[in-house]
């Protein structure tokens, strides 16, 4: 009997500092501080996104109209060989066609490379204006004590609702353009 008071003693002792222990090292409750943004939303409306949005379409139209000016020539060498076919000697016509079909791929392969070098320049580039933002969003978050902001554009759906008053997305979007207004594709490059 002495036996299971000194037990029932231990295991009590035991359970107390235990408690004890975990009273002294709980933390109080966390509560989150929560905010929105509109990620996309905040860089679609930038300056920096206009400036980017108007030197692609730029570039892209030069890119285009130096290609469409080779392929009309080559449209035109083509023409000219099918017009020659009854005069030029068989094998003179047939080293002119691979020539031309040699040509024609070539420009393939360039618009190719074209729309590569555009394509890495542009992600380079909005990559630049998304880092800006996360600086900014970090800015915001530091200064009003948030400890989570969550993503609610249209495209995430990750927030069904929130009250506006949880919204930061305008006041990332002022910060975002007096950090950044444009992006230079050269620099990208």
């Amino acid at each position: 009997m002495k036996r299971i008071e000194n037990l029932a003693f231990v295991v009590a002792t035991f359970l107390a500092l235990v408690f004890a222990a975990g009273v002294t090292n709980a933390q109080e409750p966390f509560a989150p501080i929560v905010a929105v943004i509109d990620i996309n939303g905040v860089e679609r409306q930038s300056i920096a996104w206009d400036s980017l949005r108007s030197q692609v379409e730029s570039r892209r139209a030069a890119y285009q109209s130096q290609l469409s000016a080779r392929e009309s020539e080559l449209q035109k060498k083509g023409q000219e060989l099918q017009a020659q076919q009854s005069i030029l000697d068989p094998e003179v016509l047939k080293a002119r066609e691979n020539e031309l079909r040699q040509e024609v791929a070539q420009l393939r392969q360039q618009a190719v490379e074209v729309k590569k070098t555009l394509d890495k320049v542009y992600a380079s580039a909005r990559r630049q204006i998304r880092d800006t933002l996360v600086i900014v969003v970090n800015e915001i978050a530091a200064e009003r004590g948030l400890n989570l902001i969550l993503n609610m554009s249209r495209q995430d759906q990750t927030v069904a609702y929130a009250d506006n008053r949880l919204n930061i997305s305008q006041e990332a979007l002022e910060r975002l353009n007096s950090k950044i207004q444009t992006v230079s594709l050269d620099a990208q490059q």
